[in-house]
């Protein structure tokens, strides 16, 4: 039984050893495989990055070729907007001066209205003027009248003035005498009645002054007051004299401020008109410039739209070997990694295979041993 297992052992360290071997080999071929697809990958890599290059070189050629063109059409577009914004300032400038020349228009027939007005105000305010010239003269009249009736009045209060001081003096005289017989009466009561009644009579008497005094001072006052009033009326009648003159005055003024801003909106009408046919010719200018850098970029657009295509097709390009680039330098990475992790399992199937072969030899040293002694105790039994 020994032996058998021994044998056994033995024979399986043999068939490992075969087993090992064999994934040895196997990992020497994968090795070699890998190797060969990223050598493969790195081919394809410098591959397409030539032809990478060469689209950007021819990428750079077509650019540099066609720049000149691009930048005349990219300076069309440009001009075609200049044009265009000239011709639409053109019609909102049109439409503006229209506007301006309706408005002169329509002013023209409000200034001649007024002017109408005013020639209609001036013959009225000149019959107002008349009218208070004639005015004028007969309230200077009443006023010359007032003037003479005004001394006249005077006159009669300065007489009562004059009289009621004569009053006075006889009243005062009669107080004294009053006083005079009050003191006789002492003496003489009849002579104190009778000067009594001597001053009852000389009282009435300054009364009826003081009376009449009061009833002159009263004319004198109206007096002065009409004369006042008949001096306002004359003095407003030359007020309103120079006022209905004024107002005439300025009848004719108006009438030539009127006719002279009729006579601008005639003017600025034609001006007007002026500056709306000239925005309408330079409408049409304007309009033919458009038209014109519009069939010339349409001219240039079909004339070089070949190069363009042929550019964008470069670029197109491009970008789709500039892909294939990117794949073949991923795909190298990962064809590398495949390659790396061969050869450390090649590694690690190698120190497998060596290690079966040491132990290969270690029971093979042990059963030639059992060998030796199964002889050696064989002989000592024999013996």
């Amino acid at each position: 039984m020994r032996f058998h297992c021994w044998l056994m052992r033995f024979m399986h360290c043999l068939m490992m050893m075969y087993y090992w071997f064999m994934r040895f080999m196997h990992c020497l071929m994968m090795m070699y495989y890998w190797f060969m697809r990223f050598m493969h990958c790195l081919m394809r890599m410098y591959y397409w990055l030539m032809r990478f290059m060469h689209w950007l070189m021819m990428m750079y050629y077509w650019l540099m070729r066609f720049h000149y063109w691009i930048m005349r059409f990219m300076h069309w577009l440009m001009r075609m907007y200049y044009w265009f914004m000239r011709f639409m300032h053109c019609l909102m400038m049109m439409y503006y001066w229209f506007m301006r020349f309706m408005h002169c228009f329509m002013m023209m027939y409000c200034w001649f209205m007024r002017f109408m007005h005013c020639l209609m105000m001036m013959y009225y305010w000149f019959m107002r003027f008349m009218h208070c010239f004639m005015m004028m003269y007969c309230w200077f009249m009443r006023f010359m009248h007032w003037l003479v009736m005004m001394y006249y009045w005077f006159m009669r209060f300065m007489y009562c003035l004059m009289m009621m001081y004569y009053w006075l003096m006889r009243f005062m005289h009669c107080l004294m005498m009053m006083y005079c017989w009050l003191m006789r009466f002492m003496h003489w009561l009849m002579g104190f009645m009778h000067c009594l009644m001597m001053m009852y009579y000389w009282l009435m008497r300054i009364m009826h002054c003081l009376m009449m005094m009061y009833y002159w001072f009263m004319r004198f006052m109206h007096w002065l007051m009409m004369m006042y009033y008949w001096l306002m009326r004359f003095m407003h009648c030359l007020m309103m004299m120079y006022y209905w003159f004024m107002r005439f005055m300025h009848c004719p003024l108006m009438m030539f401020y009127w006719f002279m801003r009729f006579m601008h909106c005639l003017m600025m009408m034609y001006y007007w008109l002026m500056r709306f046919m000239h925005c309408l010719l330079m409408m049409y200018y304007w309009l033919m410039r458009f038209m014109h850098w519009l069939m010339m970029m349409y001219y240039w657009l079909m004339r070089f739209h070949y190069w363009i295509m042929r550019f964008m097709h470069w670029l197109m390009r491009m970008y789709y070997w500039f892909m294939r680039f990117m794949h073949c330098l991923m795909m190298m990475y990962y064809w590398f990694m495949r390659f790396m992790h061969c050869l450390m399992r090649m590694y690690y199937w190698l120190m497998r295979f060596m290690h079966r072969l040491m132990m290969m030899y270690y029971w093979f040293m042990r059963f030639m041993h059992w060998l030796m002694m199964m002889y050696y105790w064989f002989m000592r039994f024999m013996h």
